[in-house]
């Protein structure tokens, strides 16, 4: 069923069921139902623009928001998900310059945006697109009397996303309502969703984990929960009706502290392989809770799937699980398929990948072979048919003529009880081309370190230089932010303290 018959379905069998809440303001399925016909009709009513590579229905419109979370943030994503138009969600933490140049780029019919943004509105200004201030009046304002929803084509696009990859500057693609739909499908299934799957998920709604998990709970007929920004005592305060948690590993660790959580039935997390002392804490924590963790890209959709349950997963730990029921994998090396068990690129095919990039794909590690499609990650199958991921291609380290691969270090690494977790990365060096260092979150001894990695390492893939820190550099995704990382190495910071013998 297309998001837009489900969501007025709930808003007709179950008008008073409550859709969303953020930072306590709820609105239920018949107010969320109108918000949507009122927006669609004042979108309806501006100016349209000509688009070549983002073509749009008659009726649609493309708007950009950059409101975080506000609560309108879920009016204007749910109008992107139920009507004709079309969102261009900006990440409000960019900087001033490359939001300029998004905009220059891909002008929308609307923005809108917090009055703190002035150098947006400023941009918009002289685009001549109207800019709506959500933590104003001028929302409300700007709402029109409701216009019934038209029916969407499944090949119609409802959003322009960004990633930006292996570097700062943010690739855009397009996402299909079709894309979604199965995608919709297959997570119900491996989630284990119902309507009574209501989700707390605390992170950006800029940012695809999240979004998808307000589409999947509108879809369900379920409520959403989030927060204007990440505070502990909020959140723990949202998750308290909550019974399923989506969130990227950073996020569950800081939830996962305090008093248990017994209300808490299902967890989804992915953006990083989880380690091996989150997945207990969180265990620990949410007693009641299957741990779902999941490998997909934003060009790809999902991927592999592992289910942690309180005694047993699905897949090896140390693997990103099984593919899900919609996906085939291919391991390919220099486009030949090599055997089980040999390291390549990971490909995929279904329906859920990209065609391309808007922009910004050069050099990208996203491209096509035919129907199959990759983002550059390299993994491998195990005799079991999971997978496991070893890096992203161009992220291989060359030292003293030997490949290494570091997310194979990191994994041995979070595997030693009492490192909690680990970045390696690979450094120039003069006669080694590139030198192994290891980033440590942890109180072990180096001695007790390098002796368990030896029983599992040979001797090339050991890191020559170990660091500790105390807190992560993040991304405003809430991912390790590895770029960040090597400025504290090159510019020895204190936050990275030597580990010595």
């Amino acid at each position: 069923m297309p998001l837009r018959n489900a969501i007025e379905t709930h808003a007709r069998q179950s008008p008073d069921a409550l859709a969303v809440c953020i930072s306590g303001r709820r609105l239920t399925y018949s107010e969320l139902y109108d918000k949507i016909m009122r927006l669609h009709g004042a979108l309806s009513k501006l100016p349209s623009r000509t688009r070549p590579n983002l073509p749009l229905p008659s009726s649609g419109r493309l708007f950009a928001f950059s409101g975080g979370n506000h609560p309108t943030a879920t009016i204007a994503l749910a109008t992107a998900l139920a009507g004709p138009h079309a969102v261009e969600l900006l990440d409000p933490k960019w900087p001033d310059a490359m939001h300029r140049q998004t905009l220059a780029k891909l002008p929308p019919d609307a923005i809108f945006c917090l009055t703190s943004q002035t150098a947006l509105i400023d941009a918009a200004r002289r685009l001549k697109v109207p800019a709506i201030r959500v933590d104003t009046d001028d929302f409300e304002g700007f709402l029109a009397t409701p216009a019934p929803l038209p029916f969407p084509s499944p090949s119609d696009l409802f959003q322009v996303g960004f990633t930006s990859g292996t570097t700062s500057q943010p690739k855009a693609f397009a996402r299909t309502r079709h894309s979604w739909r199965v995608s919709l499908d297959a997570s119900r299934m491996a989630f284990a969703l119902t309507p009574q799957s209501h989700t707390f998920a605390p992170g950006p709604l800029a940012h695809g984990i999240s979004m998808y998990a307000f589409a999947e709970t509108l879809d369900l007929g379920a409520t959403f929960f989030g927060t204007p920004q990440f505070d502990l005592a909020t959140a723990h305060r949202a998750m308290s009706e909550a019974r399923r948690i989506v969130a990227v590993p950073t996020f569950l660790t800081a939830l996962s502290r305090g008093e248990k959580q017994e209300q808490i039935h299902e967890i989804t997390t992915a953006g990083a392989k989880l380690d091996p002392s989150l997945l207990s804490q969180a265990q620990t924590h949410f007693p009641n809770a299957r741990i779902h963790e999941y490998y997909g890209a934003s060009e790809l959709g999902f991927i592999s799937l592992n289910t942690h349950g309180p005694h047993s997963s699905s897949a090896p730990a140390h693997s990103v699980g099984h593919p899900f029921a919609h996906v085939a994998l291919s391991i390919r090396k220099n486009g030949v398929e090599v055997p089980q068990g040999f390291p390549g690129t990971i490909f995929v095919h279904g329906d859920l990948a990209i065609e391309g990039y808007i922009w910004g794909g050069r050099n990208s590690g996203f491209r096509r072979e035919g129907p199959w499609a990759t983002v550059g990650d390299i993994g491998q199958l195990n005799t079991d048919g999971s997978l496991s991921i070893l890096g992203r291609e161009g992220g291989m380290v060359i030292t003293s003529g030997h490949n290494v691969y570091p997310q194979e270090i990191e994994n041995a690494l979070v595997n030693i009880p009492g490192i909690e977790s680990a970045v390696v990365l690979g450094v120039s060096h003069p006669s080694r081309g590139q030198e192994i260092i290891a980033i440590l979150k942890t109180d072990v001894a180096l001695p007790e370190i390098r002796a368990r990695l030896a029983l599992g390492l040979p001797h090339y893939k050991l890191p020559r230089q170990f660091f500790s820190t105390k807190t992560w550099p993040l991304t405003s995704s809430g991912k390790i932010a590895h770029l960040e990382l090597k400025k504290w190495l090159k510019q020895k910071d204190a936050r990275l303290a030597p580990l010595t013998a």
